[in-house]
């Protein structure tokens, strides 16, 4: 079961994955709830349900659609078992009011092994439903795509648990192949990857991040699924609005709510112009704050062990609670490479079970 808001393009990365699936010669059937919706509105109700249309229906008629559509997926689950993966949210926004997707019923018709909510940057998804002819007609400022994503991400979780089935917080942003070992492979040991992010010095962000690309495609060739947090972007929202505020400070100014942000972030390889008026930003802020620690914290819950990338020998509290959640909270195996020189913290070393002096230590650690 594939959730996640709308605006995060994920049935194009699931298609991408049926391709990946047919490569290894395995069969994945994609299903889209709305599709079937769609068919049975017409067949059963006599409604012409459309993608613009369909969230205006009355919630018992649109309840009353969906699951006449879930049991003819069922239904075709049960009479050609294989691989299914179905595409549907489990929540949606609609004109200031969140529509349930899928209520427990349906889930325990369905009965899935495995739960994924692929979640995208509130600023990229704020741009693609804009651009949607089903949503262009919605306004959503960034708070309420981001209180939706926690919505989405609390209820499937939800589920999950109730189930006792696999649950995954997965960004778009990570390869495809991440998402095709995760369904097709799911016994694939899992690493969380965690590294410096905000105390990163500028002049070495670059050659940092190609050699961690690098480290997670060695691991990747090895047979592990790599999480990566930095597969979320919009952490630069609290730093634009700092950088900001320590410029009004500076002039002894009070922040004007209405002066423009701008600022520019990378995605799918394009570089991509924001502008967002200072009080939008600020407004969001606490809601991103707190999620890019959740966030990162699922991953971990979700991983088999916790592998810190420091070759630098920076300090980072991000890093240091990571390896605490993992080693203390949660039991997992923590390994440490660090580059620094000296020894580092015992906030280190006290929560990691192995210490490496490079990656290359590591990678012949873990391919034994």
């Amino acid at each position: 079961m594939v959730a996640g808001p709308a605006g995060c393009r994920v049935y194009e990365k699931l298609e991408q994955v049926v391709e990946i699936a047919k490569k290894e010669g395995a069969e994945v059937r994609l299903e889209r709830t709305f599709d079937t919706m769609r068919e049975v509105a017409g067949e059963r109700h006599g409604i012409d349900v459309t993608e613009t249309n369909i969230l205006n229906l009355l919630p018992e008629r649109l309840r009353s659609i969906r699951k006449d559509a879930l049991r003819e997926i069922k239904d075709r689950i049960d009479s050609e078992p294989g691989i299914y993966v179905i595409r549907s949210p489990g929540t949606f926004s609609w004109g200031g009011t969140l529509i349930s997707g899928l209520d427990y019923d349906d889930v325990d018709l369905l009965g899935p092994e495995t739960f994924l909510v692929v979640i995208d940057d509130v600023l990229i998804v704020k741009v693609n439903l804009a651009e949607d002819p089903e949503w262009m007609t919605q306004r959503f400022s960034l708070r309420d795509l981001a209180a939706w994503r926690e919505q989405e991400i609390m209820l499937i979780e939800d589920q999950a648990r109730r189930l006792r089935a696999r649950f995954y917080v997965v960004a778009r942003a990570h390869p495809t192949g991440v998402f095709a070992d995760l369904i097709l492979h799911p016994n694939k040991p899992r690493i969380y990857l965690s590294y410096p992010i905000t105390h990163m010095p500028e002049t070495m962000r670059e050659e940092f991040g190609r050699k961690r690309e690098e480290f997670i495609e060695a691991l990747s060739r090895m047979g592990y699924i790599v999480f990566d947090p930095i597969t979320i972007r919009e952490g630069v929202i609290l730093s634009e609005l700092e950088s900001c505020e320590q410029k009004i400070r500076a002039a002894g100014k009070q922040p004007d709510p209405s002066e423009e942000i701008e600022f520019e972030l990378e995605f799918d390889g394009r570089r991509k112009a924001f502008k967002y008026p200072y009080s939008e930003l600020a407004d969001v802020s606490d809601l991103i704050e707190g999620q890019i620690v959740k966030r990162d914290f699922a991953m971990i819950e979700a991983s088999d062990m916790v592998l810190v990338y420091n070759p630098l020998g920076l300090g980072s509290p991000g890093v240091a609670c990571e390896m605490l959640y993992g080693h203390r909270i949660l039991g997992k195996t923590v390994y440490l490479i660090w580059g620094g020189e000296g020894r580092p913290s015992p906030f280190y070393t006290a929560f990691c079970h192995k210490r490496f002096s490079s990656k290359e230590e590591s990678l012949s650690h873990l391919r034994r």
